[in-house]
Parts: C-alpha cells; structure tokens; sequence
C-alpha cells in the first residue's frame, strides 16, 4: 500500500540530490485570479521536472534493497520520465532502458540519449507493451512505471511536504494530471500536512477523468490513443491503477480541464 511516510521516507531519501525549487508569484496573474497564487517551479528541478524526485526515489530504493537482483531498469516514456530515469540510474551506475513513441519531441530523445538511456522507439500505442515485453525477456531487468508505481508516486509526493514549508497557508493546490503519479502523491501528502487544504485536477481537454470521478471507477476506452494535446507530457489518456484511488478519494470532484488553445498560448 502507500501512505504518507512513504511520502515522508522519500523524501529524507533525496534531500541530498534533489532541488529545493523556488516559489514564484505575479502580481499580474493575482489580478487576472483576484487571489494570492503561487507557482512551484518544478521545472526548475533536477532534469527540467518534478518526475526526477520519483525516479531518483525508485532507483535508491532498488539499489539500496540487498535481495534486490535487478542490475538495470526499464521504464516507458514520451521524455520526462525517461530523462529522469536514465539520470538517476546513471549516478548509480546502472543501465536504463526507455521504450518511448516514435512521435515523441525529437529534444526529449536526444536529452535521453545524453543521459545514458538505450532508447527503443515504438507506436505510441504499444510503448507500454513492448517495455512489458522487453522486461520480460531481459536478466534481471526490473520495470519502474513513470506514475503507476508506489516509490515513483512517493518521491512526487514530497513537491507538496516541500510546498506547504515554504507556504503553509496555501487553501488549495491545482495539479496537472496525466497518469496520476504526480497527483496521488501530492494529494496524500497535503491532506495528511493541511486536512483543510482543496486539491484540484488539471487536465487537458479529451482526457475526461471528470466522468471517471463521477463513476467512481476508471473509465477510459482502452483502444483509444494518447490524448491530442501540445502538453506532451500528459498525454497518457488513463490515470494509473495505483494512482486513481487517492484521487478519487482525496482530490475535489470537480475537474479542471484546459482546452488547447489556453494551454498554447
């Protein structure tokens, strides 16, 4: 199961690699909102994201376990969780594989190359299949899934231990949600600091997470592809097996969605 100290763990555990990222404000978008909003720079983060915290979380974890045989990891990716893995792998000397979509930012590629990762191209469809598959058939390979795994939902968790220490009074945290590791973590962690504190789901338009909330079960058509959308960091059109109970149970039920033209310009 999953819980807040693992949340609390995790973070004990990276504190000495990761970032503390800053907190910035506008007075522009205050005026815009007619309240006090604050942006947590995770893209300021080791990586240029938040997802090295949950990599970075897994991979101590499976180096520092002493039954643990696994000698490389494998994960699928369009390029965040990828670059993450392949980076935190590489500080400790252990191979990585990313099964990334063929249609992924040439950039986010390259980056992943750059870090040391063996990058297999795929479908976009059949990235998790083929990572599946290679897992399967490779010696002590271990997978670590880029948001539906208990230690990577952990170490995103921490963004909001860390958050609510620089702004305790925070009444609510809008979170951006593609296979829901992010949010999970968070949400358990900023309910367990601030019972009172509103935690809302961002997603791009055509993921419809809100009709999964309302069915109180995951609802999405499994042949469907990734969501359309220039954030391509949330394409993932389902939220996590994992991920989507502390959701449900935790987050507010009305979702946020951005159409895509809001979320270009």
């Amino acid at each position: 199961m999953f819980s807040f100290e693992d949340i609390y763990s995790a973070a004990d555990r990276i504190k000495n690699v990761i970032h503390v990222t800053p907190v910035m404000t506008s007075s522009y978008i205050d005026s815009l909102c007619d309240m006090k909003v604050y942006f947590k720079c995770e893209h300021l983060q080791k990586t240029g994201s938040f997802k090295a915290r949950g990599a970075l979380n897994a991979i101590k974890i499976i180096v520092s376990d002493p039954e643990n045989k696994s000698s490389s990891v494998i994960t699928h990716s369009s390029g965040n969780f990828g670059q993450a893995l392949a980076w935190a792998a590489k500080i400790h000397n252990i191979p990585c594989v990313v099964v990334a979509p063929n249609n992924a930012p040439i950039s986010k590629l390259n980056a992943m190359r750059d870090y040391g990762a063996n990058v297999v191209l795929c479908e976009p469809k059949d990235r998790e299949m083929v990572c599946n598959n290679l897992r399967d058939t490779g010696l002590h390979t271990e997978m670590v899934d880029p948001f539906d795994d208990y230690r990577v939902m952990a170490g995103q968790g921490t963004i909001a231990i860390e958050f609510l220490e620089q702004i305790p009074d925070l009444d609510a945290l809008l979170v951006a949600v593609g296979g829901g590791g992010l949010c999970s973590g968070i949400v358990i962690a900023a309910k367990k600091i601030k019972p009172t504190i509103k935690v809302y789901c961002v997603e791009p338009e055509g993921k419809n997470l809100q009709h999964s909330l309302d069915s109180s079960v995951r609802s999405w058509d499994p042949d469907a592809g990734p969501v359309k959308t220039i954030a391509d960091g949330i394409r993932v059109l389902r939220i996590g097996k994992k991920c989507f109970p502390p959701i449900f149970e935790k987050c507010e039920r009305k979702v946020l969605t951005v159409v895509s033209f809001h979320v270009q310009s």
